[in-house]
């Protein structure tokens, strides 16, 4: 009797969403039995053939592996742009199919059957299917971006006949690809470097391929037989997690040093979900993920110190795996009495090629580093701060804009989003005190700090510079003694500016 309650137990739980799901926005595309969400890619109703519902699994039947010529592929009725989409799938020995995005509901009826066009995961049994083998550098295989970007080598698949978990995060132009938790690649859609990879695939003839703004989920027949459950997408729209402004948890250090759930819940109470840690706060990494996680809240970013990123880089990549978060953040780079110098920004470039080669490769986080200041000081024709950007590698290396810390030695945060906008990924939004002057030591005052549109920073311009770049969440940070009255304020501000 034992067995048989664990076994309905744990069935149930496949297909439905948990209360924390729901809370978060997520929404089931299948539910085990109907298939409402779905119609056929080249059809208006579901296919009547090619696929079966069995036992809450929704299967591609076997049709000698053929691409699309059973019952085809399927695709969602609703259309998404920015959104979140986590699909556990089971291979068979030699199976073949795909999860594509950005399909174009209305795409001409082909004369001969093939798969619809889309920007592709890849799901693919890499040993024995053939097309492992083809492409270029491995682009054909699992967790791929079908012939465009291959996925690591060393990514964390499952035997066949084992389940595994994809997930698709796409916001704004920036994509990404994971398997099992672990981000394999992640790219920008429509930039140069995405547009000469399709210039060399097999897309290069089909006009603004993977570009369109607005476009239909498919699943794809290739006449394997695969399985599907817990199909589900979250839409990221400005109303979401990923794009209401967070906060840096350094805006509360004190409160945190006491009451770390208190705390948690103050910032809940102001309509903040996302927090960026750079602070245990005594907690284990599985602690504080749990207090999160009893309150629908997330972490997107962990902050370490330079010492940690590269002396415990395994410990950091499995704390942030843990957290839940998607990036590793430092935000000083040791340097003397003398200021930042080029011997410094040598040694940087390095270790921050080498510790992000590392947490991306191993952990499939991103590591940004977070500017502080003394890095705008004059080198060459440029600044330091421009030759981190030049230097370190776009693959394993992108960055997080503090305005502050921009405008304080001298910069304009704008122009910097304007130059540099697909190297950025976070943003701590906070405004200096008017009247103050600035230079390149690091340091000011906690309280010149002040609430965002109050101090000497076009925060409307910059927010609206960042749009357009890499930027994926946006923190407030303010170091101040006056957080009770400002961060209200900040995030009013920051807010409207976003939803605009």
């Amino acid at each position: 009797m034992m067995f048989l309650i664990i076994s309905i137990t744990t069935k149930a739980q496949d297909n439905n969403l948990t209360n924390l799901e729901k809370n978060q926005g997520w929404t089931l595309l299948f539910d085990g039995v109907s298939t409402d969400a779905w119609r056929g890619a080249f059809l208006k109703t579901f296919p009547a053939k090619g696929w079966q519902i069995k036992d809450g699994l929704l299967i591609v039947e076997p049709f000698g592996g053929a691409e699309s010529t059973n019952g085809g592929d399927i695709i969602t009725k609703k259309l998404y742009d920015d959104f979140e989409l986590s699909v556990d799938f089971k291979l068979t020995e030699g199976a073949n199919s795909g999860l594509k995005y950005f399909v174009d509901p209305n795409q001409p009826i082909p004369t001969n059957p093939r798969s619809a066009f889309g920007l592709e995961y890849q799901i693919l049994d890499d040993a024995m299917h053939p097309d492992a083998k083809l492409g270029t550098n491995g682009n054909r295989k699992l967790g791929s971006l079908y012939d465009l970007i291959p996925a690591p080598v060393n990514k964390p698949a499952k035997s066949i006949g084992e389940w595994n978990t994809a997930k698709i995060i796409s916001k704004g132009t920036h994509v990404e690809h994971w398997l099992n938790g672990v981000k394999l690649i992640e790219y920008e859609r429509g930039d140069d470097a995405f547009r000469t990879l399709v210039a060399l695939s097999k897309y290069k003839d089909i006009p603004n391929f993977g570009l369109i703004t607005r476009g239909s989920i498919l699943l794809q027949d290739h006449g394997n037989r695969v399985f599907y459950k817990n199909i589900k997408i979250r839409e990221l729209n400005p109303k979401s997690i990923g794009t209401n402004p967070g906060v840096v948890s350094y805006t509360y250090r004190n409160d945190f040093a006491k009451d770390v759930p208190a705390t948690l819940n103050h910032i809940k109470s102001l309509g903040i979900n996302t927090v960026e840690f750079s602070n245990l706060f005594g907690k284990t990494a599985q602690e504080l993920r749990d207090l999160l996680d009893e309150r629908g809240m997330v972490c997107t970013s962990y902050g370490v110190s330079y010492g940690d990123l590269m002396n415990k880089t395994i410990e950091v990549g499995n704390n942030a795996r843990t957290l839940g978060a998607s990036y590793v953040r430092v935000a000083w780079i040791p340097h003397g009495d003398k200021g930042f110098t080029i011997e410094d920004a040598k040694k940087t470039v390095e270790d921050f090629n080498k510790a992000g080669k590392i947490l991306k490769e191993e952990f499939g986080l991103t590591f940004c580093y977070h500017n502080h200041g003394y890095e705008f000081a004059k080198y060459g024709d440029g600044t330091y701060y421009d030759y981190l950007m030049a230097n370190t590698n776009p693959e394993y290396v992108s960055f997080e804009l503090d305005l502050l810390w921009a405008f304080h030695p001298g910069a304009n945060p704008t122009e910097l989003l304007r130059k540099y906008g697909s190297r950025y990924r976070l943003m701590h939004a906070k405004d200096l005190k008017k009247g103050v002057v600035g230079d390149f030591s690091g340091g000011t005052p906690v309280n010149n700090d002040v609430a965002l549109g109050t101090g000497q920073i076009n925060i409307p311009e910059v927010i609206k510079a960042a749009k357009s770049s890499g930027i994926q969440y946006y923190f407030i940070e303010d170091e101040s003694d006056n957080v009770k009255t400002q961060v209200p304020i900040s995030l009013a501000l920051l807010k409207g500016l976003l939803q605009k």
